[in-house]
């Protein structure tokens, strides 16, 4: 695959307008202008207030991706967008905004609690004070720990969407998907997501191969991490067709809810919904 890219848009109203379903679909008839998304499959979501216009869609081959912003901004306070490219390893964030955007780069995503299904010789050390491991059923555990890091979030799918998806799925609900995917508010995240950067850095090599060291016959069966209940990122064994064989991979859930870039934040803090 080339030029295969995941945009995840958040458009913001300007204070005092709400944005209702028939403009809703004015920005995305905009958006995908004929030429659909790009092998990526298109979600809306739309605040029942009208605080918030979310969109997924791929912006590859769609040089007209972003006209309806050009065209209409001045009925928006803003718009934000995590961007993810194939080609690469993590998201970025940008910021349109009325005189422009503004790249923001690399960003961090938030999660506050750790989950470990295997046994107790499995868990590493969390390296923070008055943190420790619970059991959470049978041969689970969990931890209270809060962090942070760095990954991608590709949701290319190509059996679903296709080169030119005019497809428009509106406020999809969350649910089970098929072994090897995990549940995203979006579509399932079906590709290895290896997370560049984290903090607590004690849990890194944890969640990137599921083991201390070299011990990998001490593995465990799988590490989740939430943010607010929610699986936001997940490592197990995945069965890899091309190959028939399992092999230890990651998956990423992440969305604007956990979402810490501190500029995004305050925009949101500013202008959100409740401001």
């Amino acid at each position: 695959m080339s030029n295969v890219y995941t945009n995840f848009l958040r458009v913001i109203p300007r204070p005092g307008r709400r944005i209702e379903r028939c403009e809703a679909e004015e920005v995305i008839g905009r958006v995908l202008n004929g030429r659909g998304s790009y092998n990526v499959p298109v979600t809306v979501r739309l605040a029942a207030d009208g605080s918030l216009l979310d969109i997924q869609a791929g912006c590859g081959k769609n040089p007209g991706f972003y006209d309806f912003w050009d065209e209409h901004h001045g009925r928006y306070t803003c718009m934000w967008e995590r961007f993810f490219d194939d080609g690469g390893l993590q998201d970025t964030i940008t910021y349109h905004g009325q005189e422009g955007g503004t790249d923001h780069g690399v960003f961090w995503y938030g999660f506050d609690e750790v989950r470990v299904l295997g046994a107790a010789e499995h868990l590493p050390d969390l390296g923070v004070p008055f943190v420790h491991w619970k059991p959470f059923g049978d041969g689970a555990w969990r931890a209270d720990v809060s962090g942070r890091y760095q990954t991608g979030n590709d949701r290319t799918d190509i059996e679903k969407a296709g080169p030119c998806s005019m497809k428009v799925e509106w406020n999809p609900p969350v649910m089970d998907v098929a072994p090897g995917g995990l549940a995203t508010p979006t579509t399932p995240s079906r590709w290895n997501a290896e997370i560049v950067r984290m903090e607590p850095s004690g849990l890194h090599g944890f969640v990137e191969r599921g083991h201390h060291g070299t011990a990998k016959g001490s593995r465990a069966e799988r590490v989740e991490l939430l943010w607010r209940g929610r699986v936001v990122h997940r490592a197990q064994m995945e069965y890899e067709t091309d190959f028939d064989e399992y092999a230890w991979e990651q998956r990423s859930a992440d969305d604007w809810d956990n979402c810490l870039d501190p500029d995004y934040l305050a925009s949101m803090r500013m202008y959100g919904p409740g401001s």
